[in-house]
């Protein structure tokens, strides 16, 4: 179904999965506790929906998935020798070493300190939303972890098993945030069995961090709250404290499920995910990036902000976004905060400075933020209420108009 509407504006695709279940636009309105107008004004684009939770009850009830919805454009074309394509990272996930074809012809299981080479290199590219160059590494990478995991023995598997959650750690956020969600499940499902495995409560905590990520991606903000709330009662009681990656992917959990608890509507859990995250944060005195997580001080604020929006407190995330900064963070959250900033500021009405926003968050990460939907219905919103030539062209190059 992916890519069917991909070329309709928003309300237009709305209209066309409605039609397609035989709805009428009242009937709509009532699986979503909202009036017929409220369909129409959305049809007619007169009206943006660009809250995650509304996304997925619209989703759920034109039964398609949010992806299709969306209309989330393909980050990656197909190559002829399927290098840095979905099906490439599909094989790589989906088929063992004996049957992997040409993937693994003539490669020997690597040394784990190889694999470490290579995702680290696959989670830096991530982080600076370089999607091509990333999805070119990961097939090869998933390939030799695997392979790693299963020759070596003792400490060396171990470390292997590590790795190789690791990396399908990397594989599943990408793959989310390519739109395949049920590759985006295998892989991480695998890392989580992967983690437990190794032992190592870091790793395990990452790759239950990872489980939530997908399913909030998925739609099922309630289970990912329900993964976060479990993922800690297995670990020794103040553990989290107990160094760098503990205190961040500790913290990174929360701030994942404070944004799954705003998406539920759930006020009183949102903030007390935000506090239990602040006060790791607060614990470890700086920003950093143990473990990929880019956790700190900054990172708290910049998920205040994105759950203020979550929860439509639009005057509020207005009147946060000057204040909320991102410097030293890598690429991608530079990117995200402007985003979120620039829906602040649009959402209150501030045209220029949502203008301004927006096309700092393209320059800094195009890949990124030309496959964000938010990103092109703001744009798309912006040209209309503004005649800055600059407007106008970057609703072009985020493809929000022709």
């Amino acid at each position: 179904m992916r890519g069917m509407t991909d070329h309709l504006a928003f309300g237009k695709r709305v209209r066309f999965y409605r039609e397609r279940r035989g709805l009428h636009q009242w009937q709509l309105g009532e699986l979503l506790n909202r009036s017929e107008d409220w369909v129409y004004r959305v049809e007619a684009g007169r009206i943006p929906v660009n809250n995650v939770r509304m996304l997925a009850d619209l989703a759920d009830a034109l039964r398609v998935r949010l992806e299709d919805l969306q209309g989330t454009p393909a980050l990656l074309g197909d190559r002829d020798d399927h290098k840095g394509s979905v099906p490439a990272i599909r094989a790589a996930l989906m088929k063992s070493r004996g049957l992997s074809g040409a993937l693994v012809d003539g490669r020997e299981p690597p040394q784990p300190g190889r694999v470490a080479f290579e995702m680290e290199r696959a989670w830096d590219l991530y982080q600076s939303s370089q999607y091509a160059r990333l999805a070119a590494v990961l097939p090869g990478l998933l390939v030799d972890a695997r392979s790693a995991a299963r020759k070596h023995v003792g400490a060396q598997r171990t470390e292997a098993l590590r790795l190789f959650a690791l990396a399908l750690h990397v594989a599943a956020v990408f793959l989310r945030k390519l739109g395949e969600t049920n590759l985006a499940w295998t892989a991480v499902d695998q890392g989580d069995i992967a983690a437990s495995e190794t032992g190592d409560p870091v790793v395990v905590l990452a790759l239950r961090r990872g489980v939530a990520h997908v399913q909030l991606g998925a739609g099922l903000a309630e289970e990912a709250v329900g993964v976060t709330l479990d993922a800690t009662n297995d670990l020794a009681p103040g553990w989290w404290e107990s160094s760098r990656p503990a205190l961040s992917v500790y913290g990174t959990l929360f701030l994942n499920g404070a944004v799954a608890a705003a998406r539920m509507r759930d006020r009183a859990l949102t903030g007390e995910m935000l506090d239990r995250a602040q006060r790791a944060a607060d614990r470890l005195g700086a920003d950093g990036n143990e473990m990929w997580t880019s956790f700190g001080p900054a990172n708290v604020g910049i998920h205040r902000l994105a759950t203020a929006l979550e929860l439509g407190d639009i005057q509020a995330a207005a009147d946060m976004a000057p204040r909320v900064r991102a410097a030293g963070l890598p690429l991608e959250r530079r990117a995200r905060l402007s985003l979120d900033v620039a829906r602040a500021y649009g959402e209150a009405g501030h045209t220029d400075e949502a203008v301004d926003h927006l096309k700092r968050a393209f320059r800094t990460a195009p890949e990124q933020i030309r496959a964000h939907e938010f990103a092109r219905d703001l744009a798309r919103r912006l040209h209309r209420r503004t005649r800055r030539r600059d407007a106008q062209e970057l609703a072009v190059r985020l493809g929000a108009i022709t």
